[in-house]
């Protein structure tokens, strides 16, 4: 879908520039850490949350509201549309910042020091709702908030320059220069690694082909694209004793891809007993799903961190999991996430001995999760995972799922799952009626197992509808009416500026919740009601409707 460059951010390039006001790291490189390593040290923080102001578009749970509005272009949410967001007060110069591609980062009129920077990305982004509420990332109220920019053309890689900026557990905002990353630009971590022996040997290559994965392809006679992914990251690359693995980000850290045209080939970034991280405007793109590759290319992943709020990124084809929550990681959330094609969406708890999935706390809200028509005969029945639940509690509300077949998540260990205003549909193509589906999406496959691997799951007001290719939903639809266990009411773990977001941007499911998502969810999506500069729900269902596919 076509979409105004002012909110379309993808993933981040980057390029630390440290200037002198104080920069996200120092002057030394980090070096990439051995695969499967983490560092310890974690740093609380505190955050307020925004309450909304602006009504929401509702729509028919049970009848199957077909209308059609919902939007493909971006938009700053002024323009004459009503507020959805919070109550900040944003600066004209504020906005401008954050929405014109022709004003960078430092080129502000008013807006001169790191720290008045740091505060207008923060008030514009909004706060998160639910369990990762607190996360306030890089944004310190006490004024110690750096940002860091990333640029094109350093003496340093792009990618040695984010490893420096997340590592640190100082206050950093990491944004991308947007004049530099402007057009698509791709990053990969695994170009830190091809200066050693054992890369150069998987690939049987030199360290320039390693650095260019496509100039190796050439090389060895591989033309079509997705062979030339297929072979180098999950044939080559998929080799015990490489020493590669995500990037490790360091407490009070926000990595912001708004207004950047970059995307992360292949994996991502790790929070490791960590706390206050924020992931907003990043673009993920896998090289296909490989089953137990032993690099394990998450996406995200947190292990053992708290306060993390993923929010706005978009997943594509990813290797392994989208965002897994492991080591007991709690209080996080993940809102206006566009999975497409992701096999394994979000692992909560690593195993059923793991120490503190108990512990997990999770807000899945507006998400949109699709399975492609292209690719239905290969993941429908497979995609799942969202989530795959050990002994944690997760509250999804409001989320969308395309062409998923059956088992949408797997919980066990005595974890506790609440659906709440779901909605789910299936292309009619596909020949499988809405009855199976509401039957098999949820269901709980553990019944034999003894006491302990138990679990509990309710429903409430989550329909599944048959569809056309557009995501138009059919008239009618079949309520998901499978239960087990006692699910306790999470919300009322939330501050009461969640609970008055919720209720006021929370609506039934049915058409009008799947086009505001579809609008909304990922790099390339309108403003969600998070950010104070974002258009009421009405305006953007009122907008061209978003392309689902």
């Amino acid at each position: 879908m076509q979409h105004k460059i002012l909110t379309s951010l993808t993933a981040v390039a980057v390029s630390v520039v440290l200037t002198a006001c104080g920069g996200g790291s120092s002057g030394s490189d980090t070096s990439p850490p051995v695969f499967g390593s983490s560092s310890s040290s974690s740093s609380s923080s505190s955050s307020s949350s925004s309450s909304s102001s602006s009504s929401s578009s509702s729509s028919s749970s049970s009848g199957g509201n077909t209308s059609s509005s919902s939007s493909s272009s971006s938009s700053s949410g002024s323009s004459g549309a009503s507020s959805s967001g919070g109550s900040e007060e944003i600066s004209a110069a504020c906005e401008q910042l954050s929405t014109d591609p022709a004003v960078n980062w430092r080129d502000s009129a008013e807006l001169d020091t790191d720290q008045e920077i740091v505060e207008c990305l923060s008030k514009t982004l909004g706060r998160a709702v639910g369990y990762g509420e607190n996360a306030t990332g890089g944004y310190d109220e006490s004024g110690n908030s750096t940002l860091v920019v990333i640029k094109k053309n350093q003496t340093k890689s792009i990618e040695q320059q984010i490893y420096d900026a997340v590592s640190s557990d100082a206050y950093n905002w990491i944004v991308f220069d947007k004049l530099d990353f402007a057009a698509e630009t791709e990053l990969s971590f695994h170009k830190l690694y091809c200066d050693r022996s054992a890369m150069q040997t998987a690939i049987s290559g030199t360290e320039a082909q390693c650095m260019d994965y496509t100039q190796w392809c050439a090389d060895n006679g591989i033309s079509d694209a997705e062979a030339c992914l297929t072979e180098f990251f999950n044939v080559r690359l998929n080799t015990s004793g490489l020493s590669f693995g995500n990037a490790g980000v360091g407490s009070n850290t926000t990595i912001d891809g708004r207004q950047a045209n970059a995307y992360f080939r292949f994996n991502g970034f790790e929070v490791s007993d960590k706390d206050n991280v924020i992931f907003t405007g990043l673009d993920f793109r896998g090289a296909g799903h490989t089953e137990d590759h032993v690099l394990d290319p998450d996406m995200i992943r947190n292990d053992g961190a708290t306060n993390v709020w993923i929010h706005q990124n978009s997943f594509d084809l990813t290797g392994d999991s989208a965002f897994d929550v492991k080591g007991g990681a709690h209080h996080i959330t993940m809102s206006f996430n566009r999975l497409v094609d992701v096999k394994r969406a979000s692992l909560h708890g690593s195993s059923d001995t793991e120490t503190g999935v108990e512990n997990i706390r999770t807000t899945m809200h507006h998400n949109a999760f699709i399975t492609t028509d292209e690719h239905y005969s290969d993941f429908s029945g497979t995609a799942r995972r969202v989530p795959l639940i050990r002994g944690g509690r997760t509250h999804m509300f409001n989320n969308v799922f395309m062409n998923y077949r059956k088992d949408v998540f797997s919980a066990r260990v005595g974890a506790q799952v609440l659906w709440d205003s779901n909605a789910l549909f299936m292309n009619s193509s596909h020949g499988v009626s809405a009855a199976t589906l509401a039957s098999e999406l949820a269901r709980d496959n553990y019944t034999s197992d003894d006491a302990s691997n138990q679990s509990n799951f309710r429903s409430d007001d989550s329909f599944v509808w048959l569809s056309d290719a557009t995501c138009t939903l059919g008239e009618s639809s079949v309520e998901i009416t499978n239960a087990w266990g006692t699910v306790e009411d999470l919300s009322t773990d939330y501050s009461q500026a969640s609970l008055d977001m919720i209720d006021t941007q929370k609506t039934e499911a049915g058409q009008s919740l799947v086009d505001y998502v579809l609008s909304t969810a990922g790099v390339s999506g309108e403003l969600p009601f998070n950010s104070p500069l974002a258009s009421s729900q009405a305006y953007v269902l009122d907008l061209d409707r978003a392309v689902c596919q």
